[in-house]
């Protein structure tokens, strides 16, 4: 299942690459394979957009390429849990005596919202029919 979820990261993040280079080498074809002939045409802002977006598509393609270079999507330890072996439990570690240790380093705080006495309000005059 990891094999094809990779793959189908990897398909994803070429696909519109590669969907945004044909228009380009289309309309660059179209118009005579120069620059000139893109201006003549009028079709210049259409390709600079279309680079521009294809530049920004291509991040995510960027991304995983300097993740698999670099490693940096790797976990330590995470190579030991996919082959099965159980990860080193934490010895000596009590969650609740951390906590209770914080909560008593912690300075006592006052209530944010104090309690102001409210005077009496007075009832809104009713307007139109009265019930009975």
């Amino acid at each position: 299942m990891r094999l094809f979820g990779g793959a189908f990261g990897w398909a994803s993040a070429i696909f519109p690459i590669v969907y945004i280079g044909g228009f380009l080498w289309y309309f660059l074809k179209f118009s005579g394979g120069s620059a000139d002939g893109l201006a003549a045409s009028g079709l210049g802002p259409t390709v600079i957009g279309l680079a521009v977006v294809g530049l920004l598509l291509s991040m995510p393609l960027l991304i995983k390429l300097l993740r698999l270079v670099t490693s940096a999507n790797r976990v330590p330890g995470a190579s030991i849990a996919a082959m099965g072996d159980t990860l080193p439990d934490t010895e000596g570690f009590d969650a609740d005596a951390a906590f209770a240790s914080y909560m008593s380093k912690r300075p006592e705080t006052p209530p944010l919202i104090e309690t102001i006495p409210l005077a009496p309000v007075a009832p809104r005059p009713q307007f139109g029919r009265r019930g009975t």
